[in-house]
């Protein structure tokens, strides 16, 4: 039997401990198996983030799409213009009941807002 003469000593005989209890083969194949498993969750992971990171780069594209045509749109409208009151505004968006040649249609174009 050995004499302990410190802590120091003492956490030397349960690290020896521990490794001598790691090295038993069901414990082996157990860890092997849980690494495994951790393995293919990872795996499993980095797919779906690999998917979502394709579909960002298309919806980003998209936007920025939208946004060069709405920043063309905007410098082509983009003269002086004196401020009106809100009662002619409103006429001026209010669309004509006689006239049908389609203008209001140009006026208006439909953006994608989905996330």
């Amino acid at each position: 039997m050995t004499h302990v003469r410190g802590l120091h000593e003492t956490c030397g005989l349960q690290a020896l401990h521990v490794v001598r209890s790691k090295a038993e083969p069901g414990k082996l194949a157990a860890k092997l198996a849980r690494l495994d498993h951790q393995r293919e969750l990872l795996e499993r992971q980095l797919a779906v983030w690999t998917e979502k990171q394709q579909v960002t780069r298309h919806r980003l594209s998209l936007v920025e799409k939208q946004m060069s045509e709405l920043g063309r749109l905007v410098r082509q409208f983009g003269g002086p213009r004196r401020t009106a009151s809100k009662r002619s505004r409103l006429r001026a968006i209010a669309p004509v009941k006689g006239a049908d040649d389609g203008t209001a249609a140009r006026r208006h174009q439909n953006v994608n807002l989905e996330y």
